[in-house]
């Protein structure tokens, strides 16, 4: 395989991975506080890797639809 399709296949694996994560991150309800943060964060840092490695504006976008659900399911006292 060349270069542009593992970029292809790793762009795409990605996008689905954030939706998803997305979704579960702020949907898991009333659940371990630390797992749903980490639901976010890791693809979050495996978009911002990807982006330093390919310097390709997907992997930026979806990185910052993870950067704004943090304060969605950041841990606070009261909860």
């Amino acid at each position: 395989m060349n270069s542009e399709t593992i970029q292809f296949f790793l762009t795409t694996v990605m996008e689905i991975s954030t939706l998803v994560c997305a979704y579960l991150g702020l949907r898991l309800i009333k659940k371990n506080k630390w797992l749903r943060l980490a639901i976010i964060v890791v693809p979050l840092l495996v978009n911002a890797l990807l982006y330093y490695i390919y310097r390709t504006t997907p992997f930026f976008y979806l990185g910052v639809i993870l950067l704004l659900c943090t304060p969605f399911v950041w841990p606070r006292k009261s909860a």
